[in-house]
């Protein structure tokens, strides 16, 4: 029903390639890494819950924050991280402010495709992202009715403390505890290569 629901959404005003590369990091198993440094592809997520829609995750350039996931995801035993060189090519990137708008306006989009088919976009839920990805995911079908292809997406994600609001380092500072930039990537082209991480963040199998 939404892709083919009548949408606004600016498709010409899209920064739509932003031709540069990133290093991103990949929290996964120890068996799943060394396959993926082999060559193997990534595995895409398609949960109902991925905050900036289906894709590939990774952490811009933070191992210790992907060692945490891992470690936290798949016990210390088993976890491991792998770096890549990400071309981000066509990117819904939220750090241009014109690629936020593209977003709300999709937002309100989906909330009347789906109000005048009597149905209810479904809420947030603490660390499950349903809103989010259904937004981001009928964007990225409207874009595609134009033959505009995102290949991946980029925001700064602020973690919620529960019961104690947003973890500033001290009242009113623009620093929060737990902040980094995740990507998300539909192509799996875009990604350029890859390679193990130890734990400090140096590149190569740890000893």
């Amino acid at each position: 029903m939404t892709s083919e629901a009548t949408t606004s959404v600016p498709t010409r005003q899209i920064a739509f390639d932003y031709d540069r590369a990133v290093v991103a990091l990949h929290g996964t198993r120890r068996s799943t890494a060394e396959s993926l440094v082999a060559g193997i592809p990534f595995g895409q997520s398609e949960d109902d819950d991925d905050w900036l829609g289906h894709g590939i995750y990774f952490w811009e350039y933070a191992p210790q924050q992907a060692w945490w996931w891992a470690e936290r995801r798949y016990g210390k035993q088993d976890a491991a991280v792998v770096g890549a060189l990400v071309r981000l090519g066509r990117c819904i990137d939220l750090l241009d402010p014109s690629n936020a708008e593209l977003l709300a306006q999709a937002h309100r989009d989906l909330e009347l495709a789906l109000k005048s088919a009597g149905q209810q976009l479904k809420n947030n839920a603490n660390t499950h992202k349903y809103r989010d990805c259904a937004v981001f995911n009928y964007l990225f079908a409207k874009l595609s009715q134009s033959n505009l292809e995102v290949e991946s997406a980029r925001a700064v994600f602020v973690p919620l403390k529960a019961g104690k609001g947003l973890p500033r380092l001290w009242d009113r500072i623009g620093v929060f505890r737990g902040a980094h930039i995740q990507l998300s990537v539909r192509e799996p082209n875009n990604i350029l290569a890859v390679w193990p991480v130890r734990k400090d963040g140096r590149y190569g199998k740890d000893q």
